[in-house]
């Protein structure tokens, strides 16, 4: 039983074989991670293959949308924006002021009222290469009470296509 238990152990360990990419389990950049983790942010679909287009050969998209929500207490957006991952870790790829951030999203004043979602519809990822990664967007807010929070979602984009 030991045995087989130490076994379980170090086949899990392997990366890959746990069913877990490194990226879903990795620390948070810290000033995420010190935040308390009040808001949702989702992307849909998730993961998200490629597309092409035929009026721009050569390109390949990943078309997702990203939602903000706020379930309990309406929050003030402080700063948004997006890691990627690479080198196992998350590496800042746009930080963006409250301004900048809510108007991507919709959020009117930069105040997410609580129970409403906020849609970046055409939060798609291009290139000219076919391959994966993941990308993680963050929000940083404030409540009414001065905490400040955040929210994060982690989208894994798949290098290859819906139709293969």
């Amino acid at each position: 039983m030991k045995t087989s238990i130490l076994l379980l152990t170090i086949l899990l360990s392997i990366p890959g074989l746990s069913g877990q990419a490194p990226a879903e389990t990795a620390p948070l950049p810290e000033k995420l991670a010190v935040l308390p983790q009040k808001l949702q942010v989702a992307h849909f679909p998730s993961p998200v293959l490629a597309s092409t287009d035929p009026e721009e050969p050569g390109t390949y998209f990943w078309k997702h949308n990203s939602t903000l929500f706020s379930p309990m207490e309406d929050a003030t957006i402080i700063e948004g924006g997006a890691y990627i991952y690479y080198n196992d870790q998350w590496n800042l790829r746009v930080s963006m002021s409250a301004k900048d951030f809510s108007k991507l999203f919709g959020v009117p004043k930069g105040v997410m009222k609580a129970g409403q979602p906020y849609t970046f519809v055409d939060n798609w990822r291009r290139d000219t290469r076919l391959y994966g990664g993941w990308a993680m967007w963050y929000v940083i807010a404030e409540l009414p009470s001065g905490e400040k929070i955040c929210g994060v979602g982690k989208l894994d984009t798949v290098g290859k296509l819906y139709d293969e």
